[in-house]
Order: structure tokens, then sequence, then C-alpha cells
């Protein structure tokens, strides 16, 4: 398990890649749990109930674009390492987020309002980081493709009537 965080860890430092997790499904599950835990301690701090539609959106239309995109490129092969890195790196960046949330002050105060902007662009650049290793392209396209998936689930969510991304 040390070894899987560390290796979380160094992705979300860019130094690592999907491609140094294990294959098998063992850890995109884990990858997943820590992130349901992460959004749902999230939701409980700042005392409001996350939605079960909330968390289940924020699942499964990246789970679903992963399964297209690496389709699309014939390396489904890649899947559970891309998932796992995902949402690994995703549970890590929320986590240094949490302080956002048990903030009772409105507005934000300057520096958690700092501190959103840099989980923000740090996440999309892992993300972008991941898509790159797991698509053999530039870190541009990666991006481009995390992007994609960002705007997507707002979409998603916008069309369910919620307003933010949990």
């Amino acid at each position: 398990m040390f070894r899987f965080l560390e290796t979380i860890w160094r992705i979300a430092l860019l130094r690592a890649g999907p491609q140094d997790l294990p294959g098998g499904g063992s850890a995109p599950t884990i990858s997943i749990a820590m992130y349901t835990g992460i959004v749902v301690i999230s939701g409980l701090a700042d005392e409001r109930a996350t939605g079960i539609s909330d968390l289940f959106v924020s699942i499964v239309v990246p789970l679903v674009a992963a399964g297209s995109i690496l389709g699309l490129r014939r390396v489904t092969a890649r899947f559970n390492q891309t998932i796992a890195a995902l949402f690994g790196t995703g549970a890590l960046i929320s986590l240094v987020n949490l302080p956002l949330w048990f903030s009772a002050q409105t507005p934000l105060p300057a520096p958690l309002v700092m501190l959103a902007l840099v989980a923000l662009f740090w996440s999309l650049a892992v993300d972008g980081h991941v898509w790159r290793n797991a698509l053999n392209c530039s870190f541009a396209g990666g991006l481009m493709v995390a992007v994609l998936i960002l705007f997507l689930q707002m979409l998603v969510f916008q069309a369910m009537g919620n307003p933010g991304v949990s």
C-alpha cells in the first residue's frame, strides 16, 4: 500500500506516470475508494450533504470518458492504470483542498481562494500528464483531454441543476 501511495504522490509531482501503477483491478478500486472518501468528508465538512448524484457523476463521467478515449486510441489495456492515476491523484489534490470546506467565512479569505486556484491548475496539469502518458501524445494533447473531461463534467452537473463540481 505504501508503494502505491508513493507512486500516486510521484504522479502528482509529474515524476511518474500511470504506467508505474499496477495493472490489475485493485489499483483503480483503491483510488476510487480514496476519492469517494475525500468527497464525502468534504461534503460533511461544509455541512452540506454530498448528493449521491454528485458523487455518481464525478466518478462515472471520467470512467466513461476514459473508456471511450482509450478505446478510440485502441489502448484499452491502459484503462485500469489510467483510472487509478486519475482518481488517486484526484483524491490527493482534494485532500489539499480540505481547508476550503472547513472554512465558515464567506466570502472565502484570499489565501483559501489562492489555494483553490493552485489546486485547480495543479489538478489539470496532473490530469494532462496522466493523459499524455496514457495516450502517448504531447502534454498539450493530454491537457486538452483533461480540460474536455472537466468541461463535460460541468455540463452534466449543470444539466442536473447543480452549479458546482464535487
